[in-house]
């Protein structure tokens, strides 16, 4: 008997290490800077100076954290819905709520182009399908097989997509620091940065547009770390004369947010920390609208009777001190089809 357990367990080990070997030398190293494809490219309109411009960012849950659902990492169960239609209903009416909006730009996390929790199915295409103008797709989500928890997360391919209606000249991936190491590192997300450039019609210069989604479920190192990365970027741009317009999940709060709104119910999951603003130099705006959430947390399905509902203010703006804001909306979509709500800011170049 205690021979059989011992060939088990040492089947057990060489399985896990072999799996181990393999995930390793699979892992995802994208570079530090990498040009993206812009599909399209030959479309969009001229941006002009005077113009108003509408930005909308929303993380939509590769279409899978629906109302209906809750996730494994913030202390629910699952990993991925029941069903495919499911998923495809929900990309389905996001895509249809993107499109009310009428916004120029849209950034979007979170999209799966060929992964096991979303069925497969690629979600570029079917939101990029019929829209008015250019996009790009940055990875920053690559794995052949993650396997935790049970039932197993599997295949992994995902990232950030633009959605762009102005003429873009140039897309570019940036690679922001990851706070995993070895092994942990091999099945974690690789985040990064989709800048994309814009010129301005009549001028030299350019309004710069860069999507965004920040670490979440590390110990406020990463999301630190990120920011400073995120800051010196965005301030090269600004130096040049350039407009910077970014946007996306930060996965942390602002300081103009009024936390009594939103409590902290739930301090045993995922921790939303703040941005730090200081690490900012003076005349940056930190736009967010904290009239409804966000985000909520999956520890469980949407019940919008329960009170204690764990609710953030994470998804935002930051733009440059030459830009002005003209408005800044949260969109109640009552968490129908995704665990994030949209924000949409409208802006003037100064």
């Amino acid at each position: 008997m205690f021979c059989g357990i011992g060939v088990i367990a040492i089947s057990l080990v060489v399985v896990f290490g072999t799996m181990l070997i393999y995930l390793s030398i699979r892992e995802y190293k994208p570079e530090r800077k990498e040009i993206i494809q812009i599909k399209n490219q030959e479309t969009g309109e001229k941006l002009k100076k005077d113009q108003e411009i509408s930005v909308l960012t929303w993380n939509v849950g590769y279409g899978a954290l629906s109302e209906t659902e809750d996730f494994f990492m913030d202390g629910g169960k699952d990993v991925r819905p029941e069903s495919r239609i499911l998923v495809q209903n929900n990309l389905n009416q996001m895509k249809d709520v993107i499109k009310k909006t009428n916004s120029k730009v849209v950034f979007l996390q979170e999209i799966d182009k060929n992964s096991k929790r979303s069925y497969h199915i690629n979600e570029v295409n079917t939101l990029a399908k019929g829209w008015k103008g250019n996009w790009a797709y940055a990875r920053n989500f690559l794995c052949d097989y993650i396997p935790y928890p049970m039932p197993t997360i599997g295949q992994v391919d995902a990232g950030l997509v633009t959605l762009n209606r102005f003429q873009v000249s140039e897309a570019v991936r940036y690679s922001l620091p990851t706070p995993f190491s070895w092994p942990l590192r091999v099945c974690q997300l690789k985040r990064c940065l989709l800048m994309e450039r814009v010129p301005i019609n009549g001028s030299q210069k350019e309004v710069v547009f860069v999507n965004l989604h920040l670490e979440a479920y590390d110990n406020g190192s990463g999301k630190k770390a990120q920011t400073r990365i995120l800051a010196e970027i965005l301030q090269k741009e600004y130096d040049k004369g350039n407009y910077v317009i970014a946007g996306g999940d930060f996965n942390q709060t602002f300081q103009q947010v009024d936390q009594r709104k939103y409590p902290i119910w739930d301090d045993e999951n995922f921790q939303a920390g703040e941005v730090d603003e200081a690490v900012f130099q003076n005349g940056w705006k930190f736009a967010t609208d904290d009239s409804f959430p966000t985000c909520r947390l999956l520890n469980r399905p949407y019940d919008r009777k329960d009170e204690k509902t764990q609710f953030y203010v994470i998804d935002g703006f930051i733009v440059s001190p030459n830009v002005e804001i003209c408005n800044v909306t949260t969109l109640n979509e009552d968490f129908k089809n995704s665990d994030h709500n949209p924000v949409q800011i409208k802006i003037k170049l100064k």
